[in-house]
């Protein structure tokens, strides 16, 4: 590049670096943040999943001053499969709930049937039987909600730090954001109460927000 005020005379062309240190806070801030919304959501991902591997109550794993689910017997009232499968069971210590269950379950069993009723936390967790399992997951829409707000915050930052141009302004990461926050969202509900394996459960997500992010910086 000719610098017009010297004779003959070249210089580098750089980048400011005033410029280049906010560019780099904005990114360092994002992924802090975004960081911050992934372990809000394993936080929530173990919590709704505690249950599966609880001590039982009334073993010698249950120590005092710890959380174990309690096992009792349930005994199904009413059957239901005009808008999916549900089983109403009446429990030993507590009101008939209705539950969720998949069709070879519903199926395998019948009113007065007596099925296991894993009790955690003062509510349903799970109902069994005979090799059946239905999860009684809490819902999952506000801690989805919140996590994906997080995780949308943290992504416009980290697009805008990340934009090369130098005009780049909040459009690009601003509407990546909200296409990210509305994935993790949708994708929140889904998997926060998921019995799957951490390499799924984390890695789904955090694969799909590396690419939606790198393409709303490419596009700022």
């Amino acid at each position: 590049m000719r610098d017009p005020g010297a004779s003959g005379g070249y210089r580098r062309a750089s980048v400011a670096p005033g410029r280049l240190l906010a560019r780099s806070l904005l990114v360092l801030a994002g992924l802090a943040v975004t960081a911050v919304g992934f372990r809000l959501f394993l936080d929530v991902h173990d919590e709704m999943g505690a249950h599966r591997t609880a001590p039982v109550c009334g073993t010698a794993a249950a120590t005092p001053g710890t959380d174990c689910a309690r096992h009792e017997s349930g005994r199904v009232t009413a059957r239901k499969d005009d808008d999916g499968y549900r089983l109403t069971v009446a429990r030993e210590t507590a009101p008939t709930g209705t539950y969720d269950v998949d069709q070879d379950f519903y199926d395998d069993v019948e009113t007065g049937t007596n099925v296991e009723v894993t009790v955690w936390r003062g509510r349903v967790a799970e109902i069994a039987y005979h090799g059946h399992r239905a999860e009684n997951p809490r819902s999952s829409r506000l801690p989805a909600l919140e996590v994906a707000a997080v995780v949308a915050v943290g992504s416009a930052l980290t697009a805008r730090g990340l934009a090369r141009s130098r005009d780049a302004d909040w459009g690009a990461p601003a509407l990546g954001a909200f296409v990210i926050g509305y994935f993790a969202f949708v994708g929140g509900e889904f998997l926060l109460p998921a019995p799957w394996p951490l390499a799924v459960t984390l890695g789904v997500p955090l694969l799909g927000w590396l690419v939606l992010t790198a393409t709303a910086a490419s596009l700022a």
